[in-house]
């Protein structure tokens, strides 16, 4: 089961659109050693699971951390098809508590600072067809 699968603004759906919600390897990062660890790598090993849309802190995802965290990692294995990756990939994000940095097929797709306000990155040129 997905949680929250409906689309956010279904007036901007479209037939291509993917909902990411569900299951995710997780890492809690409290030393924010993770990019020296190699977390951001296509082939890294996160040791846990958080169900996304979910924070940690909440008991909906499966983690319940209440504790001040300072740094998390989420990674999320995805097919796309060729029409999906025709014209432009978008991963958006509705939110996060902060700042985030986004790493697509290991390679830094950005950055973005802010809490609690929505944001998106281009991801055409890091992913092809089957990935």
């Amino acid at each position: 089961m997905i949680p929250r699968n409906e689309h956010p603004k279904p007036q901007f759906m479209r037939d291509t659109w993917m909902n990411l919600n569900g299951s995710w390897a997780f890492e809690i990062d409290q030393s924010r050693s993770g990019e020296y660890r190699g977390l951001h790598k296509a082939d890294a090993t996160l040791g846990r699971e958080i169900i996304v849309p979910f924070c940690p802190e909440s008991d909906l995802s499966g983690v319940g951390h209440k504790d001040f965290i300072n740094g998390v990692w989420y990674q999320k294995k995805v097919t796309l098809t060729e029409a999906q990756c025709a014209g432009r990939v978008v991963l958006h994000f509705g939110a996060v508590d902060y700042e985030a940095t986004v790493w697509v097929n290991g390679k830094k797709a950005g950055t973005h600072r802010g809490g609690f306000l929505s944001f998106k990155f281009d991801i055409s040129a890091f992913v092809t067809p089957g990935e």
